[in-house]
Parts: C-alpha cells; structure tokens; sequence
C-alpha cells in the first residue's frame, strides 16, 4: 500500500503539541512539541510502549482533547481556533472513531448502532439508513443487522463499530487499538478491512497499534517516545 506523499498538501496536520497530567507527585509530560502529517487516502500507523501517549495523541487528532499548546490543523484550518460548533462539526462529519472497547449500545440492534451518527448529525433518516445497511453489507454483516452486540463475535462487533465509525463518510478514521482484544484471526480481518476500504473508498486511517505485524502492513509507522513523533523504519519494529 505504498504511495508518494511528496508535494501533498496534508489533510490533517499536528505542530508543536504539549500535554501533561497531574499525577500525585509531579505533572507527567506525555507530549512534548510532537508534530506529525496525516494525508489524504493513506493509512498511518502510530506505535508506542505502554503510557507513552498514543491514545491521548489520537484523541486531540479527533477534538476529544485538547493541547497544552500547539495546533491541529484539518485542511489548513485550526479546529481549536474555530468555535465549539465547529470543532463539534469536525469530531461529527469528518472524524471517525473506533475504539479498543467499540463502545456499542448493547440494547441496539448493529444496524441501529451504525445509524447512530447519522441520526445525531440531524441526517435524513433513510438515507441513514441505507447508508448504514450498505457499509454492513460491505463488511460482511449483511445477515446480521438486527443482531445485538451480544449476539454478535468479537470480530463481528469490531466491524459494527468500523461500519458506525464510516456512517457520516468521515475523511479520516482514528483507530486505537482497535485489534487489542481480538484473537489472531480477528485481527487479520480487520487489517483485510482497513485495506479493502482504503482501496474501494480511498479511506484515510491512522491505527494506533501494539501490534508489530500490523504496523508492518501499513504505508507509513510513526513512534512515539519520550513525547516526540518520529518516523521508524518497518524492520525496527518489534
């Protein structure tokens, strides 16, 4: 999956990011002047050790959380700069989650949890609909819309999150951890996922991963260490 970023103006884009937290004795630093770029159609991965910061980097990439200082700049926009409609707009329409734990409503049908977005985002509610029908049916999961999350195998309940994540066609799709509590098996399907979406849709990811095979597959890797965005050569990756 291999393509040329040079002279490409990044869809998404992070200068300078500063965060800490408080913890009983002293404020722990866990970025520190971080910058990277995310471009359009390509699928990024970030990896780590354990509390390095992964998971809050990706949540000030989606508007979840905010910097101590720097920017985070979608199509050249600031979205901290903007207004909370905005940014609530940004997190809405033009960022897709999926989450270690997906988060599904465990009384919802995986056809209602996929429509969920959609019917926040004050859309039509057939055009929700159909929408989300069609992204199960790409997934596989065309058999199983009125299934419930407790019906449904792990794997099965990582593609309704993956398909609730896609339903308001977000430009770029933040993914944490999204294989960490799946078998083998289920994670390979994921990355069979991601790869099929980013062929079929041109669907801009970037997986934050513990998963050195992953991470491997993917266009480019970023590591985070001691609060910096660096590139890492896929053979380094353990």
């Amino acid at each position: 999956m291999s393509k040329s970023l040079a002279n490409i103006d990044p869809l998404l884009s992070a200068v300078g990011l500063a965060k800490s937290y408080n913890s009983k004795t002293k404020a722990v630093e866990v970025l520190a002047d971080a910058s990277l770029e995310v471009h359009s159609g390509e699928v990024l991965g970030i990896v780590g050790a354990s509390g390095s910061g992964k998971s809050t980097l990706l949540h000030i990439l989606g508007g979840l959380d905010r910097p101590a200082a720097g920017e985070v700049l979608f199509k050249g926009r600031n979205i901290f700069s903007q207004g909370s409609d905005y940014l609530e707009e940004y997190r809405n329409r033009h960022i897709g989650f999926v989450f270690q734990l997906f988060n599904l409503l465990p009384d919802f049908t995986a056809l209602e949890n996929t429509m969920f977005p959609g019917l926040i985002a004050n859309r039509d509610r057939k055009s929700v609909q159909e929408k989300a029908e069609e992204l199960l049916g790409l997934l596989g999961l065309k058999d199983r819309l009125h299934h419930k999350p407790g019906e449904l195998s792990g794997g099965e309940t990582q593609r309704v999150a993956l398909a609730r994540s896609l339903v308001n066609q977000p430009e770029l799709l933040l993914a944490d951890e999204p294989t960490g509590n799946l078998d083998t098996r289920a994670s390979e399907h994921f990355l069979d996922l991601t790869r099929k979406l980013n062929e079929e849709i041109n669907q801009t990811f970037v997986i934050v991963t513990h998963s050195a095979k992953i991470a491997r597959s993917l266009d480019r890797v970023l590591q985070l260490a001691d609060g910096q965005v660096k590139p890492i050569g896929k053979e380094l990756i353990l």
